[in-house]
């Protein structure tokens, strides 16, 4: 696999990137590690949870079942209980409430968490050992009647030695001699239970330091909990349970004898207690590896890069170009590679200094012979601008200035200014609409010497005007058309210049209405441009100013093959001068 930008970096950060590569890697691997790991401890603690709930849940409908047989087996026995809440004579009933006391007593030892045993007649007439009598007989009127036995689960009431709120479980008495009548219902049965004594010794489960348990009633109200911030007879604290954030593991699930819930909460510390140590020792070993990769990555560096930025030093000063450079050699320590290389580097420096001296004196041979030849060129340029132009201008501001000393005079020589100045000095490059304006200027001065018989016309599209194109490249091939082109004419004579783009070209043209010419000197004109360099110069009748050839030239030289200029033209047809650039400037991608 090709990395061309990696290749492109300087080693020190390739080899930085490959150490914190291999030490994201290693980072990588912990963490899916430890997050796996901390996947199967979770699944394997909630797994747990779940078995201590359904253990719970089974000593729950232990010690439920054990309520439920002893208010059974109250509320059915028939010598005491039955013939007790059946008895109408109250002397009777008297007689009666010694057995029944000493009964219930009995029964109310059976199990430890049971602290009062009440029987509430239909009458409302209550017996029971110590809880308040108008409370008992309005929490009987809570029993639904048609079960045979209900947890109402936390009630408050008034009990000696407590003051926290306690189980209440009951169930209707049905008559057993005379179920089928009507008021076969005898009366309530209520027991009332410690829930802190429900199970025994007050611990269901064993569970990891730290677990807390919730038991809630059908009324969501705590009726047992280790949780020592809560309190018996409270909600459970849904915030802590529900928040997201929790730092616990939440499990819940339904008490179906009491049709309540229990809830555990494991801290999530506890339960990755292990894994924290073993993730800290991760850590520690990806510092220790990271200090092992940092050294040998500086021993590296002192001995390549170092070397290296010697060498790219001393490259530096002989990309200057200065000759006494070339005189400097490069003394590196390091591995045998580099001291090779800076030995082979060394020779070559030796033959560039030689190629170097044998250059500049070739160089100095050439360069006289150039300074004649621009010489030339540069008194050819000079001597391109039409005297012939000049001496027709400079009679017509005398002509003008004689006859009426008329504002054209200012404008006339406004433009020739202009022209002038344009013509000296600018930039090498130029925008379309700048040089359309000198252009302008120029055809102002033709048309002061020609009058009406020089119209012109502009076809210019408007996304054209930003494009750059050479510094007077239209003057030469306008100058051209107004000399052969409409001088000649007795009638009025049109140029039209036009400029449009197509894709990636700019095409500019000039077209006169002139007297054309014949085919065979239009195919001498096109292959005397096309195929002469700018200072041989083409024939007088052909080229006026700085001259077709010269603008086809430095189109070439400018933007290459397969821009420049090309003549058409038609007997009494005019003649057309097409140009083909590429598009350059503003508006250009």
């Amino acid at each position: 696999m090709k990395l061309p930008y990696f290749k492109k970096l300087p080693i020190t950060m390739q080899l930085s990137f490959l150490g914190l590569l291999i030490v994201m890697v290693m980072i990588s691997i912990m963490a899916v590690n430890y997050y796996r790991a901390v996947n199967v401890v979770t699944k394997n603690n909630s797994d747990y949870i779940k078995g201590v709930i359904s253990q719970l849940n089974q000593s729950i409908s232990s010690n439920s079942n054990d309520v439920k047989r002893i208010m059974e087996t109250i509320a059915y026995n028939g010598q005491t209980v039955q013939n007790f809440l059946s008895e109408t004579n109250p002397a009777q009933k008297v007689e009666m409430f010694n057995p029944l006391k000493a009964y219930l007593s009995d029964m109310r030892k059976m199990k430890k968490a049971i602290l009062d045993i009440a029987l509430v007649e239909n009458n409302g007439s209550v017996f029971n050992f110590l809880a308040n009598s108008v409370q008992i007989e309005a929490i009987s009127r809570e029993i639904p009647r048609n079960n045979l036995s209900y947890f109402l689960g936390l009630k408050m009431i008034d009990l000696p030695y407590t003051t926290t709120p306690v189980l209440v479980a009951g169930l209707p008495i049905y008559s057993t001699t005379n179920f089928e009548a009507a008021n076969s219902e005898l009366g309530t049965l209520l027991l009332i239970i410690d829930n802190r004594l429900l199970f025994g010794d007050g611990n269901p489960v064993n569970l990891p330091e730290g677990a807390l348990i919730y038991m809630a009633d059908r009324n969501g109200r705590l009726f047992y909990t280790n949780d020592e911030s809560s309190n018996l007879g409270e909600p459970i604290s849904q915030d802590r349970l529900l928040n997201p954030n929790s730092q616990y593991m939440i499990q819940r699930e339904a008490i179906p004898d009491m049709n309540g819930e229990i809830v555990i909460a494991m801290p999530n510390r506890v339960l990755l207690q292990g894994l924290n140590v073993i993730r800290q020792q991760q850590l520690i070993m990806v510092a220790i590896a990271l200090v092992l990769m940092i050294i040998p990555l500086l021993f590296v560096s002192n001995n390549i890069l170092q070397p290296l930025k010697k060498f790219m030093r001393l490259m530096g000063e002989v990309s200057l170009g200065e000759k006494n450079h070339l005189s400097k050699r490069i003394a590196v320590d390091g591995y045998a590679e580099m001291i090779i290389m800076a030995s082979r580097f060394n020779e070559m420096l030796a033959e560039i200094e030689k190629l170097t001296d044998h250059l500049l004196e070739s160089k100095h041979v050439l360069y006289e012979s150039e300074l004649i030849k621009r010489r030339a060129e540069l008194s050819f340029l000079q001597s391109q601008i039409n005297p012939h132009f000049l001496y027709n201008t400079l009679e017509s501001i005398k002509g003008l200035a004689a006859r009426e000393g008329s504002s054209q005079i200012f404008e006339l020589t406004k433009a020739l200014a202009m022209f002038f100045r344009y013509s000296i000095k600018g930039p090498d490059m130029i925008s379309l609409e700048g040089e359309l304006t000198i252009i302008k200027n120029y055809i102002f001065i033709h048309q002061i010497r020609f009058g009406e018989r020089l119209q012109v016309e502009y076809d210019i599209h408007t996304e054209c005007l930003a494009c750059l194109v050479p510094r007077m490249i239209l003057q030469p091939i306008v100058e051209n058309a107004i000399k052969h082109g409409i001088e000649p004419l007795r009638q009025t004579g049109v140029l039209v210049i036009k400029g449009y783009r197509d894709g990636e070209n700019l095409y500019l043209s000039v077209h006169d209405n002139g007297t054309g010419i014949s085919l065979e000197k239009l195919e001498d004109i096109n292959h005397t441009i096309e195929c002469r360099s700018a200072t041989d110069g083409l024939d007088g009748d052909s080229v006026s100013g700085i001259g077709l050839a010269n603008v086809h030239n430095r189109i070439r030289m400018i933007f290459g093959e397969p821009y420049g200029i090309r003549m058409t033209s038609e007997l009494e047809g005019g003649t057309t001068v097409s140009l083909t650039i590429p598009v350059r400037g503003e508006g250009h991608v």
